[in-house]
């Protein structure tokens, strides 16, 4: 299965794009990766150098496109703003309209704000970019975002609701301690409760996300495929060595 993924690229961490290739290569994908932007560290450091790589990333579909080489699922995580999101909204379409699922990880923020440099712009952009998605994973922070609900007044079986609208799959992956959704095609709704695994750890929600595609690339059912990704980000925190850096992150 080849799988494309769009997102950033962090040059400390493994995280994002770093974190998604790993996952999905060690389980047999051929990944086709482009950066939406180049970023020094991840955001929650309070300040960071950033690039927007967008004339870059269409060219390189355009080229690809070009020498014959396609894919099968498309992955989009973070976006830089309106611009770059209604060109990605067009991928999405292409791809869509060629019988390839698009899912969205709105990277926008958790434990109730939006992550340091993440604007106002860019919030509006993902909400855009949410309604040419056939799935998309927010966390519970993200989703509150993407609905214009506060935190604090978060229930999130309208929220469900909310960004299900369009017809698109949807997963909030830190609703208290559960991972929960709604499978668009069905209507079925599951509730997924998880053990927290005491610590700091990065790259949790791109690891689930990329544990997520490896389950719809191989067709498992919605639910499945979510219970699955659960059950490995949390056996992949209990067996990671606190002592190695590249393994915590």
């Amino acid at each position: 299965m080849t799988i494309l993924l769009l997102g950033d690229l962090t040059g400390r961490s493994r995280v994002a794009l770093r974190m998604l290739t790993f996952e999905l290569e060690k389980r047999g994908h051929e990944v086709l990766m482009l950066p939406t932007a180049l970023i020094s560290n991840t955001l929650n450091l309070g300040r960071a150098a950033m690039l927007d790589t967008t004339d870059y990333l269409m060219e390189s579909l355009e080229t690809w496109k070009s020498l014959g080489l396609s894919y099968d699922l498309v992955y989009i995580g973070y976006v830089t703003g309106l611009v770059q999101a209604e060109k990605l909204c067009r991928v999405a379409d292409d791809a869509r309209a060629h019988g390839v699922p698009v899912v969205v990880d709105p990277i926008l923020g958790d434990n109730g704000r939006r992550y340091n440099s993440v604007t106002t712009e860019q919030v509006e952009a993902m909400k855009r970019l949410i309604g040419h998605a056939d799935v998309m994973t927010p966390n519970l922070t993200e989703a509150c975002l993407l609905a214009d609900v506060p935190c604090e007044h978060a229930d999130w079986q309208k929220l469900m609701d909310r960004l299900s609208e369009n017809g698109a799959s949807v997963l909030i992956t830190s609703a208290g301690d559960a991972v929960v959704g709604v499978d668009a095609r069905t209507g079925m709704r599951f509730n997924i409760p998880f053990e927290r695994v005491p610590g700091e750890h990065w790259g949790t929600g791109d690891r689930f996300c990329a544990l997520l595609l490896d389950g719809l690339a191989h067709k498992m059912p919605f639910d499945r495929a979510a219970k699955r990704a659960s059950d490995g980000v949390y056996e992949a925190l209990k067996t990671e060595n606190p002592a190695n850096p590249i393994d915590k992150v």
